[in-house]
This record gives C-alpha cells, sequence and structure tokens, in this order.
C-alpha cells in the first residue's frame, strides 16, 4: 500500500451477538437471571413450577462444562437420598386429587436439590457467591418494598395470573388455584393487638413462607450492616427496619421466635464480642433467677388475689399462643395428633403427600417440615432430611481465627444465625409448600456450603470458570 492510500473505512467488523439468557448464559448466570425475576414469575403465576426447569438448564450446562465431572457434597448424597425417599412414597399416593400436590412437592424438592448441586460445583470464587448473596438480598428488599406499598394502602394488586388462565376448573377452584390464579400481596386478618389489619405475603404463596423468607435474610442484612462503614451503613440500617417492619405484618410468631433464639446462638458463639455478650448474658439471667425466686416466695405467702409474676407470665404466654383466636391452635394441634397417627399407619414410607382428614381445616403432614417428611416419606424421608440437616451443619463450620474476621468468614458465621432460625423455624412450618420459599432456603445453604469449601480447600477446583 502505497502513502497516499487510505486504509478501507469500511473495514468488515464481528457482527454483534444478541445473547440470549438461559441459552448464552453460564450456570451461575441462570441462577441469578432467575432469581431476579421472582417478582415477574410471581406476576404470571409460574412460581410454584419454574424453578426445577431453570435450574435444571443450569444443571445440565454444569455437566457439559464440566464433562459429568461433579463435586459431590455429604448434603448432595443426603439430599439425593431424600428424592428417592420422595419417589417411593408418590406410590403411595391414595387420593387422585392429592397427586397434583405431590408433583408440586416434587417439583420444589428438585429445585432445591439443584440448586445446590449447581452452586456447590461452580461458585468456585468468593466474587460470584457474594453476588448471587446480593441478588438475594435484592429480592427479599424488593418484596420488603411491595409490603411496605400494601400495608400502607397504596399499592393492592389483585393481578389474574397467566397460569390462572390455564388451570383446568376443578384446580383453580381449591384454596391453592385460588392462591395462584388471583396473585395478592396480602389479605385483612386479625391479631390480638392489632385488631384488623393487612396481613402480607409479598411474592410468597402465604404469609408463613414470606415470614420464613425474611429471618432466612435478615441475618445477612446484618452482616452487611457490619461490614459497612459510615454513611454506607444506612441502606443496610434501613433494609433491616423495613424488613422487621414486614415480619410483623405477618405475625409469623414462630419465624419472629425463630429469627431471635438464632440471634442469640450467634451471640453467645460466634459474635466477634461473644464473651463479652457472655458474661452480659450470665449476669442478666442470675438476676432474673434470683429475681425469680425473690418474686415466687412473695407470692406463696401472699395473702393477696393478684397472680403476680408467675400469673402474668402465664397470661402471656397464653396470649401469644391464642394471638390469633383459638381456632389457630386448636387446628394445628389436631394437625400434629393426625400427622403422628396417620405415619403410625404407614411407618416406613408413608402416605406420599399431605392428606386432608375429617373434621380438620388443615391437611394432615402439613405446617412442620420434619412431621411432613415423617408423614410423607415415612422412616426413610424422615432419616434422610435429618442427615441432610446434620451433614449441612456440618459442612458449614465457621473457621476460627483469622480467617473467621475474612469476608468469607463472617458469612459462615452470620450463616449460623440463619441457620439455627430457620432449622427451629422448620419445627411447625413446611418452606417446600411455597417453592420460592425452599429455593431461597437452599441458594443460602448452598452458598454457605461452597464458602467453607472455599476456605478449607482453596484451589481444589480445575474447571473452567463459569
Amino acid at each position: 500500500m502505497s502513502l497516499t492510500q487510505q486504509p478501507s473505512a469500511h473495514k468488515a467488523l464481528p457482527a454483534a451477538r444478541i445473547i440470549l439468557p438461559f441459552v448464552d448464559t453460564g450456570p451461575l448466570q441462570d441462577v441469578m437471571l432467575a432469581l431476579l425475576l421472582t417478582p415477574v414469575w410471581w406476576w404470571l403465576g409460574v412460581e410454584q413450577f419454574i424453578w426445577p426447569v431453570l435450574f435444571g438448564i443450569a444443571a445440565v450446562k454444569v455437566l457439559y462444562l464440566q464433562h459429568w465431572r461433579l463435586r459431590i457434597t455429604q448434603p448432595v448424597r443426603w439430599f439425593a437420598l431424600f428424592l428417592v425417599a420422595v419417589l417411593i412414597s408418590g406410590l403411595f399416593v391414595e387420593d387422585t386429587a392429592r397427586q397434583l400436590t405431590f408433583v408440586r412437592n416434587l417439583g420444589a424438592f428438585a429445585a432445591g436439590f439443584l440448586a445446590l448441586l449447581v452452586i456447590t460445583n461452580r461458585a468456585r470464587s468468593w466474587e460470584w457467591i457474594d453476588k448471587l448473596l446480593n441478588v438475594v438480598l435484592f429480592v427479599m428488599l424488593l418484596a420488603g418494598i411491595a409490603g411496605l406499598l400494601a400495608a400502607a394502602g397504596a399499592w393492592r394488586p389483585a393481578i389474574h395470573s397467566l397460569i390462572g388462565q390455564l388451570l383446568p376448573g376443578s384446580v383453580a377452584a381449591t384454596s391453592y388455584g385460588q392462591v395462584i390464579s388471583v396473585r395478592v400481596l396480602g389479605q385483612l386478618s386479625w391479631f390480638s393487638g392489632l385488631g384488623i389489619y393487612y396481613r402480607l405475603n409479598s411474592f410468597f404463596l402465604f404469609s408463613n413462607h414470606f415470614s420464613s423468607a425474611l429471618i432466612y435474610v435478615i441475618p445477612f442484612f446484618f452482616l452487611r450492616l457490619s461490614q459497612a462503614r459510615g454513611v454506607k451503613k444506612l441502606l443496610p440500617g434501613l433494609s433491616i427496619l423495613l424488613l422487621l417492619f414486614n415480619l410483623i405484618l405477618t405475625t409469623g410468631r414462630v419465624a419472629t421466635l425463630s429469627l431471635l433464639v438464632g440471634a442469640l446462638y450467634f451471640s453467645l458463639f460466634h459474635s466477634l464480642y461473644r464473651r463479652t455478650i457472655r458474661g452480659l448474658v450470665a449476669f442478666i439471667l442470675t438476676l432474673a433467677v434470683l429475681l425469680l425466686l425473690f418474686t415466687t416466695v412473695l407470692e406463696m405467702t401472699s395473702v393477696s388475689g393478684s397472680g403476680g409474676v408467675l400469673g402474668q407470665t402465664s397470661e402471656v404466654i397464653e396470649q401469644f399462643t391464642f394471638a390469633r383466636g383459638e381456632g389457630s391452635f386448636t387446628n394445628r394441634s389436631g394437625v400434629y395428633e393426625a400427622t403422628l397417627a396417620g405415619f403410625r399407619q404407614r411407618p416406613l414410607f408413608g402416605w406420599g403427600t399431605e392428606r386432608d382428614v375429617e373434621g380438620l381445616n388443615i391437611p394432615a403432614g402439613s405446617h412442620s417440615e420434619y412431621l411432613a417428611a415423617l408423614y410423607r416419606q415415612g422412616l426413610l424421608g424422615f432419616v434422610a432430611i435429618i442427615g441432610l440437616m446434620i451433614s449441612v451443619w456440618l459442612a458449614t463450620r465457621p473457621p476460627g481465627g483469622t480467617p473467621a474476621r475474612s469476608p468469607a468468614g463472617a458469612f459462615l458465621r452470620y450463616g449460623r444465625w440463619f441457620f439455627v432460625a430457620s432449622l427451629i423455624n422448620s419445627i411447625m412450618t413446611d418452606p417446600s409448600v411455597d417453592s420460592t420459599t425452599y429455593v431461597l432456603l437452599w441458594v443460602l445453604l448452598a452458598l454457605l456450603i461452597s464458602t467453607a469449601q472455599l476456605i478449607r480447600r482453596p484451589g481444589e477446583y480445575a474447571f473452567p470458570d463459569s
């Protein structure tokens, strides 16, 4: 080319390529995108069915990228055993109408398993773990904002979902069908001390599942608060207040109590200031015991008719138990009795799903993750779910010493607060009834397991980045 010649102004450029979500994206990007679209899935009414499909796509990509070589952790093994128990129990479902319930529950379990498998195989750096955690917190922040708008009366939609138009009439007429056919952020209810109020469920199936999701993420907003400095503390601080406000308006008593017990456990065993806190707690407990002994003696020798401290404590417990009226307590007690009675009839493989019982408004095999496993999947499922919880506990042990102060170590420490709260909450709540709640639970657990792997065995993975 001579000096007077100019290069072509129309030099061929590479054609712009459109990146298709869930097609051209990596497995962890699929998980993040699926979570970010939670409000859309809720609006469409597909959030109870979409998770196993999207996470299944991500799992296929993991198999391809890793040439069928998978990291199979102990929690994955126990979860696989639980899925086997679920599939076996499906052979014993008697009621045809309950087969849809079985499929729905199986979808939730499959989504949780796939989330665990994908994340523990692909989240091999702190950057990816932190991104996924931020996505979960952002989604719950959106749910909290929606709850605030509904509580204030500014936005209380009644959206007829797409899936509601496709459901058979017999399914749409059920209580479950009505919930997913018409999307609302809550409903009017009554609670002692609040009277008539708008009970929130936001983007979740029922209020107790929204309260469960809230207590899953609140500990990690406290983590963000501890990591922020100066004016940057404002966002996590306001987020905590927002989610606590939502928690109050779910009136999830068990969830709130679980969050407090988890906070106490964290403060005593995993806070960086635990020695000081232990001394303070011991001092307060000593004073409380002495005060209780003193008031007991006074009440026993008193001739007045007042109930005293013991009587007032009994009244507080009674008000807490019957805060939603006697019906709530009576229904739950009846359900647990029917659940244990049904287990005794089929102790090995269970009934496959919850079942309606004459005289009860709530089906047997519900309102407790552990009793639900015992009833639906029998001893095989119960042993598997207990083994799963123990394996997760062991796999997510926070480190000691200097690593405990690192961002990853702090995540594991605050993860203990979340995990203790979730374990206690599941005594009287079954998160698998709502697929979104169950997915959030297992995404967070998978992130904790991946973080523990990162700290204890750095550099173990040699696969390509996600």
